[in-house]
């Protein structure tokens, strides 16, 4: 592993300089994210404060180029070029991304890493303007492009009031096979093929999503750079649309492995799921992961927090996993049983949860 890094760490040196000579290409990507009530808002209908989520970026050839081959070395096989160059791109800051279709502007900068991170209120008449009249669960698209540039995307908001249910789901090998436990297996599952979904679980999850009109949000140690690719994923599969809630990869960070498995990730997931509960009032959920990582330990910690508003649990472990039985039964010692349970594939969950 180290030896990887190190050969990374090389690569990105000595393209820096041969990368100055070529024209590179920029790009943008927003990720769906989430809406909440403004609980400052006298208003009625209250105000929503938005959250905005994406990153502007511009490609670096030579490193991508030779990233590959070196990866390629590693796995002993052909990756895709277009995932690969996500990793070796580099972020363009204190730039101005700015949404488009309101009576007012509405910019914020870029982040040192190229990041857009902001939140932003509207009156609920504004967010009916931007909201897809065909869509009863309350998905909002808008426009938002770079300040002097012919560079624009599509975003999408999903608004989360504070009624209803949310199912908060785990995306590696939760609904898509990864093999986090593998270093191989993570790097040939990331950067080359189609992404593979778990067995029924597309199918179980719009079961839900028309049964309870619930909206999804997922949760994932995968990099922002990936969401191209998850959405491919998503659309491709039949998974339910919903704000996706995912990390940026830097070559600060150790490496790409233990970037999945990184305490950062437990906080930011935990982080992330106190956010829906702390500002929704009356709102249930139902959380799904696995027990390839740390998800047990998240939720139980956030069910002793909010009991009542946690309907369900849901992990994902082989069935002949007796050890990881015996970690779940200890782990979810405080919760009623009939509020948690397992699975394998999508076949093996309740259709009705509540």
């Amino acid at each position: 592993m180290r030896q990887m890094y190190c050969v990374f760490v090389v690569v990105l040196f000595v393209s820096t300089a041969i990368n100055a000579f070529l024209t590179d290409k920029q790009g943008l990507i927003l990720v769906p994210s989430v809406a909440f009530r403004d609980r400052s808002s006298t208003k009625s209908p209250a105000d929503w404060t938005l959250y905005n989520q994406g990153w502007y970026y511009e490609e670096n050839p030579i490193q991508s180029f030779l990233m590959e081959k070196s990866l390629e070395l590693v796995v002993r096989q052909d990756l895709d070029s277009n995932r690969v160059k996500m990793f070796t791109a580099e972020g363009k800051d204190k730039t101005d991304l700015c949404i488009g279709g309101l009576s007012r502007p509405m910019c914020a900068k870029t982040d040192k890493d190229g990041r857009l991170k902001n939140a932003f209120t509207m009156t609920d008449q504004e967010v009916q303007a931007f909201r897809r009249s065909d869509d009863s669960r309350g998905k909002l698209l808008f426009e938002t492009s770079v300040a002097n540039k012919n560079i624009k995307e599509t975003g999408e908001i999903f608004l989360c009031d504070d009624e209803g249910i949310t199912f908060i789901s785990d995306i590696d090998d939760t609904i898509k096979v990864t093999g986090v436990t593998s270093t191989t297996q993570t790097l040939i599952n990331t950067f080359s093929g189609n992404f593979k979904a778990v067995d029924g679980m597309a199918e179980i999850y719009q079961y839900w999503q028309d049964q309870y009109n619930a909206t999804f949000a997922y949760l994932t140690a995968s990099p922002d750079q990936l969401y191209p690719f998850l959405r491919e994923f998503f659309d491709r599969t039949g998974f339910p649309s919903g704000s996706a809630h995912m990390r940026h990869f830097t070559w600060l960070d150790v490496n790409f492995i233990t970037f999945f498995m990184s305490s950062s990730y437990m906080a930011k997931k935990t982080e992330t799921l106190k956010m829906f509960l702390q500002n929704t009032r009356n709102r249930r959920f139902v959380l799904l992961g696995d027990i390839f990582q740390k998800d047990p330990d998240i939720y139980a910690n956030i069910y002793s927090q909010y009991p009542d508003r946690i309907a369900k649990i849901f992990i994902r472990k082989y069935a002949d996993d007796n050890e990881g039985q015996e970690r779940l039964e200890a782990l979810f010692n405080d919760i009623p049983r009939e509020k948690w349970g397992t699975f394998e594939k999508g076949a093996d969950l309740p259709r009705n949860v509540l």
